[in-house]
């Protein structure tokens, strides 16, 4: 088994690294870059204009590391009148050590599984900030919204896409016959087939694939791939020890959840 790590940097490379100490041959594809939010400027003015016992929900734990860094030149703090949400335990945990606040994580990484949460049980007429990427989940505020929530959506920090080189790199990673491969994001996933060639879209969909959640994992399905696993998390931990199961049981994990 050889494993491509497309996840950004630094979790890719930290991956990686684990991956090659454990023996198992992996490589690291970060695909993306980034940089501050254009919103950033008016996360302070945002907040204080929430009413009491509003919801943040920071999708990723680069949402809350802009978002706190922003906060803290500031000196301000996050108000105690409202509720936070963590999409992921890594993203629960960098609120936590970084600001002191407690989050609350829904069972899974996905939009699906916010919605099921008890704090939005009755969305009508609630508020809720989204702290997120250049245009990131778009369902969860998109669903809120339809069913009566009032949406603020705030761009904490924006993607860069690394496209130089990406078709020569496919085809290294065809000839160095990579099966295996390791996507954290809808995003990426459809980067990368849209950007290399039809003869390495053909050899990608012929591999083994790990995504994070059950919307990538159907996502996957209609990029025509058939071999995929849901691991129901992103963090490296969980990936590593599927991987290093997968690789101890060379067992077929076709289609599998």
């Amino acid at each position: 088994m050889i494993v491509l790590i497309v996840r950004p940097a630094p979790s890719c490379f930290e991956l990686v690294n684990s991956l090659n100490q454990a023996g198992i041959k992996a490589q690291p594809a970060p695909l993306l870059s980034f940089s501050e939010g254009r919103d950033l400027p008016t996360l302070s003015a945002t907040l204080q204009a929430l009413p009491k016992s509003s919801i943040v929900v920071a999708i990723s734990p680069r949402a809350v590391v802009y978002a706190i860094s922003y906060l803290r030149d500031l000196k301000i703090s996050w108000r105690i009148d409202l509720h936070y949400v963590a999409i992921g335990k890594k993203t629960a945990i960098t609120w936590q050590e970084e600001s002191d606040v407690h989050a609350y994580q829904p069972p899974l990484e996905d939009s699906e599984s916010i919605l099921s949460m008890p704090l939005f049980s009755d969305p009508n007429s609630l508020s809720v900030l989204i702290l997120r990427g250049n245009g990131g989940r778009a369902l969860l505020g998109d669903t809120l919204q339809s069913n009566g929530a009032h949406i603020h959506y705030l761009e904490a920090y924006q993607r860069h896409w690394q496209s130089d080189n990406l078709s020569f790199l496919a085809s290294q990673w065809r000839k160095q016959n990579i099966d295996t491969l390791v996507i954290t994001s809808g995003g990426q996933l459809t980067f990368l087939c849209q950007t290399i060639s039809e003869c390495n879209q053909q050899w990608l969909r012929q591999c083994h694939i790990l995504v994070p959640s059950k919307r990538i994992y159907n996502q996957a399905i209609d990029l025509g791939f058939h071999n995929i696993i849901c691991v129901n998390s992103a963090s490296n931990s969980t990936i590593f020890h599927i991987l290093c199961k997968m690789n101890n049981s060379r067992h077929s994990y076709d289609r599998q959840e």
